[in-house]
């Protein structure tokens, strides 16, 4: 694996944000030029990364290849213990590095090989969706473009890798716009960086397994309403959002995974999908003892951005072999 050039961190256009820096344009965030003489003296490369977490042979060598990369960098020094085992993506609390400012812990969600993931449908959420490279382009290339429509299999690397990306641009996007989201560092070719939630020995629980009282679960619900009025402005819906989705500590809430996000404006079923999202939400505070009407609610966030019930559907998204496609293209 090639060693990276620190000089690529240079950059002018920075933000700060509690102690640390990031770029306005949405890339990855960037290390403050103070660090650059450590970056450029550092001798760490990803075969001599070696950490602290007992992994399994098959994962350590995944570990190794997945994050290898961010060690080189010196976006983590160690990787700790395993925070979450999913079926498409395991999160791990690392112990961060200088690049990453003036945070402590890392969190790097690193997807399995794509063919053990086991994500069922996914091209509901595709629909409508660029394919993204690896620097969050929209890929053009018609023999790319051939590749992935044709499913070959470096057509299915190429949208395992779009799929990585567009969760790490809702991640950059929502951050900027004050959503409650993990602070997004940088992504590698098959994981992401972000802000760790949570204690040095323990990360923070998900909501779903948090007893609330009346008045605090009133004060996370409207705060959870902001933030999905964050996303619409955002022109995204989650896509998987649920008490299951949302981290508690320390009397604040944070929403994860976003790979599935959709568009409103270019998902057929981007609708369906945010109804979905807010009766999850709602079942779980209507047992903390709040009130719901999750179909009028969702309703009215939609239509208070503006978005139709029924939205307009590209004719290419439409299947002229199907009934219901074509009364949707001649109504």
């Amino acid at each position: 694996m090639p060693r990276l050039n620190p000089n690529l961190f240079l950059d002018e256009d920075y933000e700060e944000y509690a102690g640390g820096r990031y770029r306005r344009d949405g890339r990855s965030r960037r290390p403050p030029r103070q660090v650059l003489e450590e970056l450029a003296k550092q001798a760490d490369h990803a075969d001599s990364f070696s950490f602290s977490y007992h992994a399994s042979r098959h994962e350590s060598g995944w570990l190794i290849e997945s994050l290898g990369g961010f060690y080189e960098g010196q976006w983590l020094r160690d990787v700790l213990r395993l925070v979450k085992g999913g079926k498409e993506a395991s999160v791990y609390q690392c112990l961060a590095g200088v690049a990453a400012g003036q945070a402590r812990y890392l969190a790097a969600k690193v997807y399995r090989p794509r063919p053990l993931r086991a994500l069922k449908k996914d091209h509901l959420y595709r629909e409508g969706r660029p394919d993204l490279d690896a620097d969050g382009n929209q890929i053009f290339d018609h023999k790319l473009m051939h590749a992935i429509q044709a499913r070959t299999s470096y057509g299915q690397e190429l949208q395992h890798t779009s799929w990585i990306e567009h969760e790490y641009q809702a991640l950059v996007a929502l951050h900027a716009a004050g959503a409650d989201v993990p602070i997004p560092y940088a992504r590698g070719n098959n994981a992401i960086l972000m802000g760790y939630i949570g204690g040095q020995d323990a990360p923070a629980p998900t909501l779903n397994s948090v007893e609330l009282d009346v008045d605090e679960a009133r004060l996370l619900f409207e705060r959870l309403l902001v933030n999905v009025q964050i996303m619409l402005a955002q022109e995204r819906v989650h896509g998987d959002l649920s008490a299951y989705n949302i981290l508690y500590w320390k009397g604040q809430i944070t929403l994860i995974d976003f790979p599935q996000v959709v568009n409103p404006h270019e998902n057929r079923n981007a609708y369906r999908i945010f109804e979905r999202d807010l009766a999850r939400v709602c079942e779980y505070f209507t047992r903390q003892g709040l009130s719901m009407n999750p179909p009028r609610l969702a309703a009215d966030l939609w239509t208070g951005f503006n978005y139709r019930l029924s939205p307009e559907v590209h004719p290419r998204l439409l299947d002229e072999q199907s009934e219901a496609d074509r009364a949707s293209w001649q109504g």
